[in-house]
């Protein structure tokens, strides 16, 4: 098995993975894209390795290292979205974590006005 059909195997796999997962609703749909495209490159890698060759031949590296190139600059791109996705992420789940101590501690300040108001007789006229 040489290392074009195996990339195109791969970008098939991948493709046919992101897929089920987007269906059974275990990864996102704006994840997803991430790697949809990921298993896009892979395929045409796989389909058209004359094309991985004269970029590698223009940019004066060999083939192997420009598929490594490309498969860690793939790699960072995806890694650095998703880390971007995780501190937004994390702001959501700090503010909401404020909000609900403040209405739990609103609920607390009502209830015990409420209790208070409760124990105080009325005045009758």
């Amino acid at each position: 098995m040489n290392a074009e059909l195996l990339m195109l195997l791969a970008g098939c796999a991948a493709f046919v993975l992101t897929i089920y997962w987007v269906r059974n609703r275990d990864l996102g749909e704006r994840h997803a894209l991430g790697w949809l495209l990921v298993a896009f490159v892979a395929m045409m890698c796989g389909l058209f390795p004359r094309t991985l060759m004269s970029l590698a031949e223009a940019s004066h590296l060999s083939y192997p290292t420009a598929v490594l190139f490309i498969s860690l600059g793939v790699a960072y791109l995806f890694a650095f979205a998703v880390s971007v996705a995780l501190t937004r992420l994390h702001a959501r789940y700090v503010r909401l974590l404020q909000e609900t101590a403040l209405l739990e501690h609103r609920i607390r300040q009502l209830e015990s006005g409420r209790e208070q108001l409760a124990g105080q007789p009325t005045e009758k006229r």
